[in-house]
């Protein structure tokens, strides 16, 4: 096991009794407990999933940002812009 680190943390009373009393349900020490709790969150926190869902969170935020610098307007769909840039060029080589 690696060398143990003291940290203190502050817990809402009803958060300590709870752990407390789980940990004497599992036969477990509160610190052991706790523990786990903090690997398995920091696994969730690192998990694909979860970079998935912060990407998806920080493409919000940008075209929010993007909403709001461009005064509500939305951004013209891309392929819509292709769409017609082919069409005129089309009617270009067609002779229209």
């Amino acid at each position: 096991m690696e060398t143990l680190q003291r940290v203190n943390l502050l817990l809402e009373r009803r958060q300590r009794e709870a752990l407390e009393r789980l940990a004497r349900q599992k036969g477990r020490s509160v610190s052991a407990l706790v523990r786990t709790y903090v690997t398995m969150g920091l696994g969730e926190e690192n998990s694909p999933r979860a970079e998935r869902m912060q990407a998806l969170e920080n493409a919000r935020a940008l075209k929010q940002r993007i909403l709001e610098r461009r005064g509500g307007k939305p951004v013209t769909d891309s392929v819509e812009i292709i769409q017609q840039i082919r069409e005129e060029r089309m009617n270009e080589l067609l002779g229209g």
